[in-house]
């Protein structure tokens, strides 16, 4: 199988129609149902599922997630990133408290 990093966009809208078919169908909607419930056109459905959509805004395909009951989905797409490691070093550096020792006494004192 190919990995996703190596597919073209072209590839990668497919895998994603073809995906979404699968959802669709295991939710037991139609196309058509799913088209009434975006404002979308069954064309439009047909096209992103059969992977030949080639401007499918991201509009249209999170309303299509919403109509499968997926829109969740669309937060592991990009997965928020812990704090960098120059934010965490500049966290520690505020909370760190000084330590105060007292001089020691010099032969002069």
């Amino acid at each position: 199988m190919m990995q996703i990093k190596d597919m073209s966009n072209t590839e990668l809208v497919a895998m994603l129609g073809e995906r979404y078919k699968d959802y669709r169908i295991r939710t037991g909607k139609s196309q058509k149902e799913v088209a009434e419930f975006c404002g979308l056109s069954v064309f439009t459905v047909s096209q992103f599922e059969n992977g030949s959509a080639k401007n499918i805004t991201l509009d249209s395909l999170f309303r299509m997630l919403r109509a499968i009951s997926m829109i969740e989905a669309v937060d592991k797409l990009l997965e928020p990133l812990p704090p960098s490691p120059v934010v965490m070093a500049k966290l520690n550096k505020a909370h760190r408290e000084r330590v105060f020792k007292p001089r020691r006494k010099t032969d002069e004192e």
